[in-house]
């Protein structure tokens, strides 16, 4: 007797005086879930399915759930009723005239149904492990010697960026970009610089000076949109390597100005 049909017979004389209750039940994601978790609990052979017992076991799960007044999807129920076709037509005695072929097995749809969801299945497990093993790692961010952290609070008040959005972000792009004239042709060329570039280019700028303004570092390069796409991309990647903070104008939020978060020593 499998495992829902044991719970099944537990809860046959039990009727819930409250629908007020909680049922800790197996998480399955459909019907095909649920056969699949039978084939290997039971350790069946999917190419030989013993059509009797699983659609048994099948209906008990069904009948089990709905004695707990939950409601089950259709394709539950198309499920059941597919199994109870293939087990009648398996109970139906072949004509011996009409069968002088092969017949096919009636259970072959179901079979390839079952063995396409598990490929499926197994897929997903294996991206989710690699997706868990992605979330233990973090990026370390600036420990060189070069760099030296905030050890005051007022240092770390310099740090706060939390008036800081990434729209705002978005808001200071757009408006650069809409500050330079389109042109009418727009020639295919080779990239004239790289984000690597323009980050070395900010910080030599942030060397020479304390405090920039966001369009100022833009005033060089309003003719070439890809130096100022590289320069905005080295900017946010050097605020999150720590390097620099971005500093909000409270009156008008789309202007802002970078600075060093950390001071660097020559």
């Amino acid at each position: 007797m499998s495992h829902i049909s044991t719970e099944k017979e537990n809860l046959k004389d039990y009727t819930p005086k409250s629908k007020d209750y909680w049922a800790k039940l197996p998480e399955f994601e459909g019907p095909l879930d649920i056969l699949l978790h039978f084939v290997k609990e039971d350790e069946l052979n999917i190419y030989d399915i013993p059509i009797s017992k699983i659609t048994k076991d099948f209906l008990g799960y069904v009948n089990y759930m709905q004695s707990l007044d939950i409601e089950l999807a259709g394709e539950f129920l198309l499920m059941a009723t597919e199994l109870m076709k293939i087990k009648a037509r398996m109970l139906i005695p072949a004509d011996s005239e009409e069968t002088e072929g092969e017949e096919e097995d009636p259970r072959i749809n179901l079979v390839r149904k079952l063995l396409e969801y598990k490929r499926f299945k197994e897929a997903s497990a294996s991206m989710n492990t690699l997706l868990e093993e992605a979330r233990k790692r973090f990026t370390r961010g600036y420990f060189g010697s070069d760099y030296v952290f905030a050890d005051s609070e007022n240092d770390m008040e310099r740090f706060d960026m939390k008036n800081l959005t990434i729209f705002n972000l978005i808001k200071g792009y757009r408006e650069v970009i809409l500050s330079i004239r389109s042109e009418v042709v727009h020639p295919i060329q080779l990239l004239s610089t790289t984000p690597e570039e323009q980050r070395d280019y900010i910080i030599r700028l942030l060397f020479e000076r304390t405090k920039v303004n966001f369009y100022e570092i833009f005033a060089e390069l309003i003719e070439d949109k890809m130096k100022i796409i590289c320069t905005f991309l080295a900017v946010l990647q050097l605020a999150l390597e720590g390097f620099l903070i971005i500093d909000v104008n409270q009156d008008d939020r789309s202007d802002f100005s970078i600075s060093k978060a950390i001071p660097i020593q020559n």
